[in-house]
């Protein structure tokens, strides 16, 4: 498949996704739910 899209643009888009519930996240909302914190994300 060819890619349509410039290897510089394609970064830039890449670059601006962010993991989601890495493990230092999960520490700190388990942490928070223990204290009584109730949340959704």
């Amino acid at each position: 498949m060819i890619d349509i899209v410039s290897s510089e643009k394609r970064s830039r888009m890449m670059a601006g996704i962010k993991g989601k519930n890495t493990r230092p996240e999960l520490a700190i909302r388990s942490r928070l739910h223990r204290l009584g914190f109730r949340f959704r994300i």
